[in-house]
């Protein structure tokens, strides 16, 4: 699965095998390789507690990069699995 790092956070959208089809779109994030939480493509905290400044910055991060990860969403709700 395809994990992109931007300095210390790791967002990963992570293949059918791994999310039930139909689910909304969202994203997995990792601080320092620890997975903390997972985000809808809006920059809303979908489960996880993340510290406020960490929240903000992954927001940010989802929100500027948001049509990539869609279109990875997309391709992946494709798969057989």
């Amino acid at each position: 699965m395809p994990k992109t790092y931007y300095g210390k956070y790791g967002i990963e959208v992570r293949t059918n095998e791994h999310n039930h089809k139909g689910q909304k779109a969202h994203v997995h994030v990792y601080i320092h390789g620890v997975e903390v939480g997972a985000f809808f493509l809006d920059g809303q905290l979908m489960v996880g507690n993340v510290k406020r400044k960490d929240r903000i910055a992954i927001e940010q991060l989802i929100l500027s990069n948001r049509d990539e990860f869609q279109a990875m969403w997309d391709e992946f709700q494709k798969s057989a699995y």
